[in-house]
């Protein structure tokens, strides 16, 4: 009964666990000791999860206490760093400011010696002039009180030279070379100077570099204690909230940038408008006064074709009279004829007094219209020269207006040379743009394709890792059970204990060599662990570096960009619903083109924001070249201690040449010691003397040089250790820069695998966001490109037809030009018409006169009759 309880009671059980297999009589102890176990570890794992989850609530409070004393720990630490960093700059530039004060003071008591020197001389040369005027004074006083006296002495008497052998001496010695001497001793004291300051400034820097050499120190031991501060800063829980300060910093001062950028920017915009204003001007003054000559050159012409017509009335007229004169004429010969031929007394005297009352009548009629002919001729004159007055005046303006044509013309062509060169520039860019994408899209793919790899693998790891931890675990159980099964196979009667014993002996042993297996292979996935890591963490300086660079190429555009992506996502939202509702009825045609036009409206928008960003980006440029302009004035502060040398050198050639100065000036003294020879013999001795004292100086300046040659090696030298100590200084760079690299890959090498699962996640996260990013970017860039390209052909659109309207202008003035030259064409017909004209007149008074004549002859022919 008890064993049929028992087996009611292990098959109730293992129903409600959900066993449904067969359970032997004999297999009842092993079972129930297997629940048994079961139950307990169950219980013990509720335990354990509980005390598990109490733990981390207890670490994560502990973590949340600890946080902000690591916070005020790093913004110490951080503090105490720049703290250090001040006291070295101020520590520097005391050092400096001592060493130039000192410079000074030293350069100061030299100028103070020089001038006392030059106040002693200037009080010596007074005081011998003050000598020389009293004893003028006196031997004058002595000739007007003394006699004549006669000059003649003995041959043997000599006189007593006035002044001394050793006088004279001093007075050959001093004049000439004395000065230069002193000048060449100032020189030298000079550059003793300049070489006691550079000494000092050689100090100066070497107490810079070991205050450096110090705050190294300080700082490795600050790193060789404890954790570094970049591990701090990773572990503060305010890290992100501080990046995100200074990124609202960053972010403010780029926008202050930007809006001093599109100050200037509307400022040169206005001063473009300003020009383009004053150039639509002065067309419309050009246009004005080309109207003006057009209107100038069509009343010329109207009042020319009036003239002409006016002319061509009055040849009219006249050639009407001449017929009729010619009638008369022709009259008058036939009444002649008539008379001649021989008629009665009485016919002729009644013909003679008609002839005689005709031809008196047609005297006067000729002299009348000889008269007018007169007065129009003066007239035809006087309007001859106002139209020339005119042609001249018109002429002058023209030429005038040809040169302001000219001009403008090439102000036209230097504007269409700098549009051209702008639009060449733009080129340019765009191609270098297009090139910087798609090295960003290589890159890109590059790192999308490495993180893939690391993804896999990472997943790979995991799950084996996890297969083995299930393998780990299913282990521990069957050694518990085994366990169990030894303890409960005391219960079980004694025929069972052999079998139990020897299947217990074997399942321990192959569950140990599994046990062993199984921690090989997590020691093996391990290392490939640490290995998938240490290429991890070169792929992420490598995604970073990558970052770094875009972001600093993208940082001036990002504002853009997000405004660009977030219309263009929008007007893709509407192409979307657009595309989907195509197969509604026409009332969606008509919304499709409202938004086209509000897409038109928006798009000129984003034209003037890509031209704004045009002006920025130039702005960037004359900011990056005040930056080189800044760092071209450090190097030439640099440069301004070798500037310093070479002055120095320069006064030691200027001593050289003093030098040879003073050899030249021997070789005159000579020349006039020889001319002295030839005159008086008795100056011989005094010349020799004067050639040793002459000796001795060449000899003194040979160790002068000597000294010089001295002081330049030294100052060789000098500049030597210049050079080691800036070639230290640049070794000692670099050894802090290797010091610092070596401090941060310790650092991040002793993070611990949470940490760095969880930089995998965020950096796995920050790839995401930054490839849709740069896909978002690389749109938009296509986008600006297309609209540059669309702004391209429009501006070449504007030069053609700029050039169109300068054809057309040009072809205007040349039309001008023919107008006017078939106006001086005309002009000149008119000369020659006038000229007919007055030939014309010419033939009539001769033929008035020969009239005039054969009604004289008549006359006289009719007296004489009578």
């Amino acid at each position: 009964m008890d064993i049929d309880a028992l087996h009611s009671d292990l098959r109730k059980r293992l129903d409600v666990l959900g066993f449904n297999h067969p359970l032997p009589l004999g297999a009842i102890g092993i079972v129930s000791a297997i629940l048994d176990d079961l139950i307990k570890t169950s219980e013990k794992l509720k335990a354990s999860k509980q005390q598990i989850s109490q733990l981390q609530q207890e670490k994560a409070a502990w973590d949340l206490g600890v946080e902000p004393y690591k916070c005020d720990n790093s913004r110490l630490l951080a503090e105490c760093n720049e703290l250090h960093l001040e006291l070295v700059k101020q520590r520097d530039k005391f050092v400096l400011a001592n060493t130039e004060l000192k410079c000074r003071v030293r350069n100061l008591q030299t100028d103070k010696k020089q001038l006392e020197e030059r106040c002693l001389q200037a009080e010596a040369k007074i005081r011998q002039l003050q000598c020389g005027d009293s004893k003028s004074k006196k031997d004058g006083a002595n000739m007007q009180r003394k006699p004549f006296v006669s000059t003649v002495r003995p041959g043997q008497y000599q006189p007593s030279t006035c002044c001394g052998v050793e006088k004279r001496e001093s007075k050959c010695c001093c004049p000439c070379n004395q000065a230069r001497k002193t000048e060449i001793l100032h020189e030298i004291e000079r550059l003793q100077v300049e070489t006691k300051n550079q000494e000092e400034v050689i100090e100066a820097y070497k107490k810079q570099i070991d205050y450096r050499d110090r705050e190294i120190q300080r700082l490795g031991a600050l790193f060789s204690g404890g954790r570094p501060a970049a591990a701090l800063a990773k572990d503060c829980c305010y890290r992100n909230v501080n990046t995100l300060a200074e990124d609202v910093k960053c972010l403010q001062e780029e926008k202050a940038s930007m809006q001093n950028k599109l100050t200037e920017a509307l400022e040169s915009q206005q001063s473009a408008s300003k020009k383009i204003q004053k150039l639509s001007e002065r067309n419309k003054q050009l246009e004005q006064e080309l109207k003006e000559i057009e209107n100038v050159a069509l009343s010329v012409e109207s009042e020319a074709n009036l003239n002409i017509l006016d002319k061509d009335r009055e040849n009219s007229d006249l050639q009407i009279r001449l017929q009729r004169s010619n009638m008369k004429v022709k009259e008058l010969e036939t009444l002649l004829t008539a008379r001649t031929s021989g008629s009665t007394p009485v016919s002729s005297s009644a013909s003679a007094c008609s002839i005689d009352s005709t031809l008196q009548n047609a005297l006067k009629q000729a002299n009348e219209e000889k008269r007018a002919l007169y007065k129009q001729l003066n007239e035809l004159k006087q309007r001859e020269q106002t139209f020339l007055t005119d042609y001249e005046k018109i002429k002058s303006k023209y030429s005038k207006l040809k040169l302001k044509l000219s001009n403008q013309i090439a102000f036209s062509t230097t504007d269409c040379n700098r549009d051209n060169a702008e639009i060449d520039e733009l080129n340019q860019k765009c191609s270098a743009l297009e090139m910087s994408l798609k090295q960003a899209e290589s890159k890109r793919d590059q790192l999308t394709n490495d993180i893939k790899k690391l993804r896999d693998n990472f997943t790979k790891l995991k799950g084996e890792g996890i297969d083995k931890d299930l393998r780990i675990a299913q282990l521990e159980s069957e050694l518990c059970l085994q366990k169990k099964s030894t303890t409960s196979s005391i219960v079980v009667p004694p025929r069972l204990r052999t079998a139990e014993s020897a299947i217990s002996g074997q399942t321990s042993l192959s569950v140990q060599s599994a046990f062993h297996r199984v921690e090989r292979e997590r020691d093996a996935a391990k290392s490939e662990v640490q290995q998938l890591k240490i290429e991890r963490d070169a792929l992420r300086n490598k995604l970073k570096l990558a970052t770094k660079s875009q972001m600093d190429a993208q940082s001036k555009h990002e504002e853009t960009i997000i405004s660009y992506s977030t219309q263009i996502a929008k007007l893709e939202a509407e192409k979307r619903d657009l595309m989907c509702g195509q197969s509604s009825s026409q009332t969606t045609l008509h919304l499709l083109k409202e938004e086209n036009r509000e897409l038109q409206e928006r798009l000129k928008e984003v034209e003037s924001n890509f031209s704004k960003l045009k002006v920025s980006h130039s702005q960037l440029k004359i900011l990056q070249e005040q930056t080189e302009r800044t760092m071209l004035q450090h190097q030439n502060r640099l440069f301004c201690s070798e500037n310093q040398l070479g002055n120095a050198e320069a006064k030691l050639n200027q001593v050289d040449g003093t030098i040879e100065s003073a050899q030249k000036d021997i070789g005159k003294l000579r020349g006039d010691i020889s001319v002295l020879k030839a005159s008086n013999a008795s100056l011989q001795r005094e010349k020799d003397k004067l050639l040793m004292d002459l000796d001795k100086k060449t000899e003194k300046l040979y160790t002068v040089e000597a000294e010089l040659n001295t002081l330049k090696t030294k100052k060789a030298e000098m500049r030597d250790t210049i050079d080691r100590l800036e070639r230290k200084l640049e070794n000692a760079s670099v050894d802090n820069f290797q010091k610092d690299s070596n401090l941060r890959s310790v650092a991040t090498e002793t993070d611990t695998l949470r940490k760095q699962v969880a930089t995998l996640k965020r950096s796995h996260d920050n790839a995401v966001t930054e490839n849709g990013r740069l896909s978002n970017d690389l749109s938009d860039t296509a986008s600006e490109l297309t609209l540059t390209k669309r702004k391209l052909a429009e501006c070449q659109k504007e030069v053609e037809r700029m050039k169109s309207q300068l054809r057309e202008y040009v072809q205007e003035i040349q039309r001008a030009e023919e107008l006017l030259c078939i106006k001086e064409r005309e002009r000149e017909e008119m000369l020659e018409h006038y000229k007919s004209l007055s030939e014309g007149v010419n033939m009539l008074e001769v033929s008035n006169h020969t009239l005039e004549a054969e009604s004289a002859e008549a006359k006289y022919r009719r007296s004489y009759r009578r």
